[in-house]
């Protein structure tokens, strides 16, 4: 019966186009995509109203960062003053990072995480904890 279960939910996700059979970490699938469309703004001393440079930064934000991302508000994207290098996010991010939120932000394991990333002021950390 368990099998059968299992076949039919997959079944289902491949027909609706999305398949969800691993649990998004931060560390795993969720700290990437920051490091290329979201911390250039999102750390201290940048326009991004929040860092995002942790997991408990970041895990706090969870709900919003679904909102703002399913919503096409984040990243700003589209030219002027606030635009990012990242360019815009593709619609497998956008579901990772929903899918995190929708499975309650889980961490995972910090050995996980890419190496740190450089912006010219400093080193960030932004797996710290």
């Amino acid at each position: 019966m368990k099998r059968l279960l299992f076949a039919a939910t997959v079944a289902g996700a491949i027909s609706s186009g999305t398949v969800r059979l691993t649990n998004v970490t931060y560390y795993r699938d969720v700290l990437p995509i920051l490091q290329q469309h979201c911390l250039e703004c999102h750390r201290p001393g940048q326009i991004g109203p929040v860092s995002f440079l942790s997991y408990r930064q970041t895990r706090a934000w969870a709900d919003a960062i679904k909102y703002e991302v399913l919503a096409a508000k984040m990243p700003l994207w589209g030219g002027g003053v606030l635009e990012h290098r990242g360019g815009p996010l593709s619609m497998r991010e956008i579901d990772t990072l929903v899918q995190w939120a929708d499975e309650g932000a889980i961490a995972g394991d910090p050995k996980d995480a890419p190496p740190p990333v450089y912006f010219d002021e400093a080193l960030l950390r932004p797996g710290a904890r």
